[in-house]
């Protein structure tokens, strides 16, 4: 679903997101940009062993690519990523991998400053993004 106002996420519980009042459950993407709305969609992976390039496609694959994709890894960030890094590198554009609920914020204060960025998160039914 396209969203037209930057989709700040409000709250991050009870296995997914909300965002402008609407809860989507589960892992999710989110993409575009500001002026030509943003996409929301289901994200297949549940678990940081999951993150692949190839489950980042659509972000990759998108006629309008960010210049930072900001992953939520879930819980805690349990090993650097390092393959994955050096894979998503090669495609020109920064990544920044952190715990979903960190990941939360830096979502929403990147939004703020108008950057172009791109979002992927897995979510965990235990958690809360604190206030």
């Amino acid at each position: 679903m396209a969203t037209p106002a930057p989709p700040l996420i409000s709250e991050y519980a009870n296995g997914g997101f909300t965002i402008a009042d609407e809860f989507h459950g589960g892992s999710i993407l989110i993409t575009g940009e500001d002026g030509d709305g943003f996409t929301i969609q289901p994200w297949d992976v549940a678990d940081p062993d999951e993150i692949s390039r190839a489950s980042l496609d659509a972000i990759y694959s998108a006629d309008n690519r960010p210049m930072l994709v900001l992953i939520g890894c879930g819980e805690v960030m349990d090993h650097p990523f390092a393959k994955l890094r050096a894979e998503l590198s090669k495609e020109g554009i920064a990544v920044e991998i952190q715990p979903t609920p960190a990941a939360c914020r830096t979502w929403n204060l990147l939004l703020s400053e108008g950057r172009k960025v791109a979002f992927a998160g897995i979510a965990s039914s235990a958690a809360a993004l604190p206030k």
